[in-house]
This record gives structure tokens, sequence and C-alpha cells, in this order.
């Protein structure tokens, strides 16, 4: 079993943080969502236009590599190159040439070496198969990847505004004190506290102490749970994370995100912001539905979030589950209302 790993970043008011709308993120989430063992909550009409753009010999050679059960893969292979420079920029469409650059830039020599450092001399089989042929190994994944990319393109556009809406969010977040709630319910299994970001994961020794590096929020438009980082850049740590609003994708309605009312609004989103808000009250989870006009299980999950997050705690009183702000709750409603 895999444990928890943690890795130093620093207080939150010293991070360097910044959003990027790399679509190179969003691919490799798609690619490991359709070809492994890894849901990224996927509509499955998004994933039938994955399957059907591609050829059966390629998909058999991606399936050997994100079905392998182990949560590790080469950093080359996660088209994330540019992650460090595709900041908020003109829009999603000005950044679609990077897949391109991505596929062009990999390099069997780089993916030989990233097996050898990872896994020495015990790599498992098919690794081992792939570095005693890594260029033909690359030749499968390219034509994958563009093939996927030249069908999920059009969905990338349309995000536009949901991704530019984000960029906001975490800009506001950052300024006005609300990054750890923001980061402890992005959606993602990672989590900060005390200037450890947690992750889900183990990583190899030589990746956890390198001191604060700059971490790089990745929204990614390829599913309800899609979760993708890395800490071997000795630079930086970049987290993918669902692009919150999706489901206006999904559905097939307008993706432009609706304006939010207030700061709150802008960092927790209008359906966190609503609940917390309504917690002065301490309510049930029933009633803070119904305040919400949202179902009770949408009520639970994101009051699920929000007490991950520090800013709420429920208590059982007989058949209810009542809400209460904590501290943190109460001081990130004063500072943002």
């Amino acid at each position: 079993m895999s444990k928890v790993e943690t890795v130093p970043i620093g207080r939150l008011e010293h991070l360097h943080l910044s959003v990027s709308r790399h679509p190179g993120t969003t691919l490799f989430s798609l690619l490991a969502g359709v070809f492994g063992d890894r849901p990224q909550g996927m509509p499955e009409a998004w994933r039938r236009v994955v399957h059907q753009s591609v050829r059966a010999e390629d998909a058999a050679a991606l399936r050997s590599v994100f079905a392998c059960g182990t949560p590790w893969l080469p950093d080359s292979l996660a088209l994330t190159r540019g992650v460090r420079d595709a900041g908020p920029g003109p829009g999603p469409g000005a950044h679609t040439s990077g897949v391109a650059d991505e596929l062009d830039a990999l390099d069997a020599e780089l993916l030989q070496r990233e097996i050898a450092r990872r896994f020495g001399e015990t790599a498992p089989e098919h690794w081992r198969r792939i570095a005693d042929r890594p260029r033909r190994f690359l030749d499968a994944y390219r034509r994958l990847a563009n093939s996927v990319w030249s069908a999920f393109s059009p969905l990338w556009r349309q995000a536009d505004g949901l991704l530019l809406r984000e960029a906001e969010r975490v800009g506001v977040a950052s300024v006005s004190g609300g990054l750890d709630p923001l980061l402890n319910t992005l959606g993602a299994a990672v989590r900060y506290a005390d200037g450890l970001l947690e992750l889900p994961h183990a990583c190899p020794s030589h990746l956890t102490d390198r001191g604060r590096r700059r971490l790089v929020l990745a929204p990614l438009a390829s599913g309800f749970s899609a979760c993708a980082y890395s800490a071997e850049d000795p630079d930086l740590i970049w987290i993918g994370y669902p692009l919150p609003g999706l489901g206006r994708l999904a559905e097939g309605g307008d993706a432009e995100p609706r304006t939010a009312s207030g700061r709150l609004e802008v960092v927790l989103g209008p359906v966190r912001a609503a609940i917390l808000r309504d917690a002065r009250r301490r309510p049930s989870v029933s009633e803070t539905a119904q305040h919400a006009h949202i179902t009770v299980s949408t009520a639970t999950y994101h009051c699920g979030q929000l007490a991950r997050a520090g800013l709420l705690r429920r208590t059982r009183h007989g058949r209810e589950v009542r809400l209460h702000l904590t501290e943190t709750g109460a001081a990130l409603l004063d500072l943002l209302s």
C-alpha cells in the first residue's frame, strides 16, 4: 500500500503561486482516465469520443503503462514541460500548439534515464520493455496523443471562460487570505497544512527535501474527479485538479461562468459560499440544502469539502447532522464578506 507523502512548500503568504492553462495536463489526464485504471470522472460521451479516435494497437501500448498498478509515470510522458510558462494568457486556443510542442520534445534517451533513475536494476517488466525500445513506444504514444487531442480540442476551447474564471478565483484567494481553504477544496487528493503539502502517494526521498518551491495549479478539463501532480521538478510542484464549472460543458450548455456576487463566492464558489454563510445559524444539512437550492446529497458533498478545509464542523443531533462554523471559517467569512 502506498503511503502519504508530505512535501514542504512554506507558509502561504510567502508562496509563489500561479495558474497554468497549458493543455498538456488535460491531455495527460484524458489518457490516464481512458486507457488506465485511474478513473477521472470523465463523462461517458467524452470517453467515447476519445476511444473512437485511436487505433487499437496504439491503445494497447498505452494500457501497458497507464494500467500497470503503480501511480508513477515519467515526467517526460506527462506533457507538462510548458506548465511553468502557460499562465492566464490570451485564451486556451492560443496554447493548443503546446501539445504539438510537447509531443515533438519527447526524447527516447530521457525516457530511458527516467526509468533507470526511478527503478535502477529492478524496473517492472513493462518498463524494461519500454526502456529497451523507447523510440517504438514513443512513436505509438505520439500517434495516440495526437488523435485524442484532435478529437478533444474543441471542448478545450469551449472551456476558455471557465479557465479565465479559475485564474481570477485563485488570484482573489492569494490577495485576500483565502489560499488555505482554496488549496484544501480543489477536489484533488492533495491537502495543505502548516507549510506542508500532503500528496496521496509516496515520492522518492530526493524529491521531498528541496525546501520551498513554486506551486503551479493546473485546472483539468478532463473529468469531475481528475487528479494529477508532480514534485519531480527541482523548481516547482504542479497540481492538476477538476476545473470548476466543468458540468456546464458536460451538459452541452453555456460554458460561460455566472458572475459571482462577492469575494467569498469567487474563492469558494457560489454553493460553498452559501453553505458557509448559512452555517452561522447552525442548520442541519437538509436545511442548508434547502437554503442553497441543492439536493441533500450535493450539500453533503460540499459540506465534506468545507469540513476538510477546516471551515466547518459537523455534529450529530439525533437523526440530524448540524453544521457549525469553525474559528477559521468565521474568520474567512469576516475577511471576504
